[in-house]
């Protein structure tokens, strides 16, 4: 294969066909209405030359020399910010996501998301990057307003451009929780092996409260239970005597009230006034006291006083 030739050799070897190819290109390239520099007129030479130009043909083609194209670029108006609005407006917020995607990512790789102080940052960011109205405690789709303002569009293209934008905040979302999860992850892990430590010193505790209760039920059943038995027996003693003094109290009334009946009967009346006194001498006091057999005692003796008084009376007459 012979070798490429020269640029000094490209317009002797030019046919005339290739010639008035590339000067009818040149003339379209290069028309007066266009607003193109010389330096755009070498940059088409060039374009032109690599496309004429067969690298694996003997012959090459060199274009001609252009004529200089007369200047007639007209001054355009001032451009300002204002006539990026709607653009800026577009791009703005796909932008300030890949922003701080870009910074996220720049920081794992960096190693700086290891500390523990960046936790919580990452749902700062799901916040700034996600509308609040979602994160509400009372947030509910279904009631009207809230539906209203998370869908307010109408037709198809709107509903499935919004649509786009709930996966994407639910993308978010989800980046953003994986991220905190891993944040927290040391310190749930930490915490997690302490829960396990506490759960085993709690076992050991309550093997340790079993053990106590065997022990102490043990000392009960040795020692506590039979002195609790000679308490209790000394207090069913106590109560046994207390109410044998009440029967014998009781017993002893019935008896002198029998025998008052007699000796009243019989006209005895010095025995008669020895027994009223100890009836009286138990009214006075408080060992009769809550007995409601006796309510009537105090009556039944004033009658028999009134009684040895008449047979006092009676036989003083005679």
């Amino acid at each position: 294969m012979d070798s490429p030739p020269s640029q000094q050799t490209w317009g002797r070897s030019s046919s005339s066909s290739t010639l008035s190819t590339a000067t009818h290109l040149n003339r379209t390239t290069s028309s007066p209405s266009s607003s193109s520099s010389p330096s755009f007129s070498k940059d088409s030479i060039q374009s032109l030359s690599s496309i004429l130009n067969n690298p694996l043909s003997s012959t090459t083609v060199y274009p001609p020399e252009f004529s200089p194209i007369s200047s007639s670029i007209k001054a355009t108006s001032e451009v300002t910010r204002s006539d990026f609005i709607s653009y800026l407006t577009t791009v703005s917020d796909p932008f300030h996501r890949f922003d701080d995607i870009r910074k996220h990512a720049t920081k794992e790789i960096s190693g700086n998301d290891v500390d523990g102080s960046g936790a919580g940052q990452a749902l700062v960011a799901c916040l700034r990057e996600v509308p609040s109205l979602y994160f509400k405690e009372d947030f509910r789709l279904e009631e009207g307003a809230t539906f209203r303002a998370a869908c307010p569009f109408s037709t198809f293209n709107e509903n499935a451009v919004l649509q786009e934008k709930l996966s994407q905040y639910l993308d978010v979302v989800e980046l953003h929780l994986v991220k905190e999860i891993s944040l927290r992850s040391s310190s749930f892990f930490e915490a997690q092996g302490q829960l396990q430590d506490l759960n085993g010193k709690i076992v050991e505790g309550c093997a340790r409260i079993r053990q106590l209760k065997d022990t102490v039920r043990l000392i009960d059943s040795d020692l506590v239970e039979s002195a609790r038995q000679i308490q209790q027996l000394n207090g069913t003693r106590t109560n046994l005597l207390a109410l044998q003094q009440k029967l014998r109290l009781i017993l002893y009334v019935n008896q002198a009230l029998s025998a008052l009946k007699l000796l009243v009967t019989s006209a005895d009346c010095a025995g008669a006034l020895d027994v009223t006194d100890d009836l009286q001498h138990l009214l006075d006091g408080d060992e009769l006291t809550g007995l409601h057999c006796f309510r009537h005692l105090r009556d039944h003796v004033t009658g028999f006083i009134e009684s040895i008084n008449s047979a006092f009376s009676a036989f003083l007459d005679f």
